[in-house]
């Protein structure tokens, strides 16, 4: 069967549409049998057309009369690879009049992407893409008063204004987007569940009362003035991965069950959560109220009930943290990397002081140090005057390293003998 052009165009959906009249059944009479889709009920012919990208599904109108106008009542939009439209012009037609066209039903889904295979790009150029927004901004709004569950925009763009305002929308997923004002003010969408942000510059705060899992990943985080502030007190998993800029203020989080911050290279130093160097320049104590040594960060995550705190390279930022002296009361399963053996095990020590109900503890440590500096950093002994308060509920210790030789692991042994753990309960991978 022939395609119809991708022009784009309003034209296009008249084509398609004589085309179906001119054509009527034939070919499935040429096929030899009946349409067996055509023979499934309509609620389960639009639920798999939902899968298909809208063009696709917009063609499907030339197989017969029963497809002619079956397009209309597909309950998602999915825009993808505008390159294909023979331009941004093509693309914003063809959307405008599929929009003009469909039947107001409800949409579960709304994903709009500049490519089916998404590659994210860290030097995006946000600079240039601002109308890109303006051009997309209508056919979020129709998603949205379509009471659409699902949002996913995968399109480099500039949202400087933007108010989303719905109770049905569920989950929202932006890739490759630069925010600013109060574009990231989910306040107004009274169900919304799952907020994630990948590869994003966010110089906005974020605030929802009804988010429960929130996932940054790969992004810059710097607002104008101060650090940007998450508002979410009723967020059950957080995520913060591989981010730049200053570390976010997070605000009460209560409900915290489960939460994972995994540092890059990226990330600014001895700025990121607790500063104390007493420099009036230093963006990170200006941006502090108060005591310059309050965390902005680990003090909401110290709630949590699972943790996972890693960094690429044995960066001193979650040490600093640790100047705060957070204490985790509820923390049940611990999952921490390298990091924690540096300063002669201080950290390691600290989280088994701290952590009365402990009962999971995973270390994955994958050293790179030479070896003659390992001696140097095992030689000295941690402070083991301080009485432990090592949690008696401990009952799995897993250390996942690449040799067992390594003198530091011997180290960790030790810490754990005397804090009263046997050996029976560690696990060396």
């Amino acid at each position: 069967m022939k395609q119809p052009r991708s022009s784009g165009s309003a034209n296009q959906f008249e084509a398609m549409s004589d085309r179906a009249d001119d054509e009527g059944n034939t070919e499935m009479a040429v096929a030899g049998g009946e349409d067996p889709i055509v023979a499934l009920p309509d609620d389960v012919r639009r639920y798999l057309m939902s899968f298909l990208p809208s063009r696709d599904a917009v063609r499907t109108c030339v197989l017969a009369k029963s497809w002619r106008t079956f397009w209309k009542s597909v309950p998602a939009l999915r825009i993808s690879d505008p390159e294909s439209f023979e331009g941004a012009h093509g693309l914003s037609t063809f959307v405008d009049e599929l929009i003009r066209l469909r039947d107001p039903v409800p949409l579960n889904v709304c994903d709009i992407s500049s490519v089916v295979d998404y590659d994210p790009d860290p030097s995006c150029d946000f600079d240039r893409s601002d109308g890109e927004f303006r051009r997309m901004e209508p056919w979020l709004q129709h998603a949205v008063s379509n009471r659409v569950q699902v949002l996913r925009v995968r399109f480099i763009c500039w949202v400087t204004n933007m108010t989303l305002i719905s109770s049905h929308l569920k989950r929202v997923e932006f890739y490759d987007v630069k925010f600013e004002g109060r574009c990231l003010d989910f306040s107004r969408c009274q169900v919304l569940e799952v907020l994630e942000l990948n590869n994003c510059q966010i110089f906005a705060n974020i605030s929802s009362k009804s988010i429960q899992h929130l996932k940054i990943d790969g992004s810059v985080l710097r607002g104008f003035y101060a650090r940007i502030r998450i508002f979410a007190p009723n967020l059950t998993s957080f995520q913060l991965v591989a981010f730049s800029g200053l570390a976010p203020f997070l605000e009460s989080m209560l409900s915290l069950v489960t939460a994972s911050v995994k540092l890059g290279g990226a990330c600014i130093g001895e700025c990121m959560d607790c500063c104390s160097c007493g420099n009036r320049s230093c963006e990170g104590c200006n941006v502090q109220t108060g005591n310059n040594d309050s965390s902005v960060v680990l003090k909401s995550l110290s709630g949590a009930m699972n943790l996972e705190l890693t960094t690429a390279d044995n960066m001193i930022v979650f040490r600093n943290y640790l100047k705060c002296y957070p204490f985790f009361g509820k923390l049940k399963t611990l999952l921490l990397n390298e990091w924690c053996t540096v300063d002669n095990f201080t950290v390691l020590v600290y989280f088994l002081q701290h952590s009365p109900i402990l009962e999971a503890l995973t270390l994955q440590l994958h050293f790179e140090t030479r070896e003659e500096q390992l001696v140097t950093e095992t030689d000295e002994s941690y402070n083991s005057s301080v009485p432990s308060i090592i949690s008696k509920h401990l009952k799995v210790v897993k250390i996942i390293c690449d040799t067992k030789e390594d003198a530091r692991v011997h180290h960790i042994l030790k810490i754990f003998r005397t804090h009263g753990v046997p050996t029976e309960q560690i696990d060396i991978q």
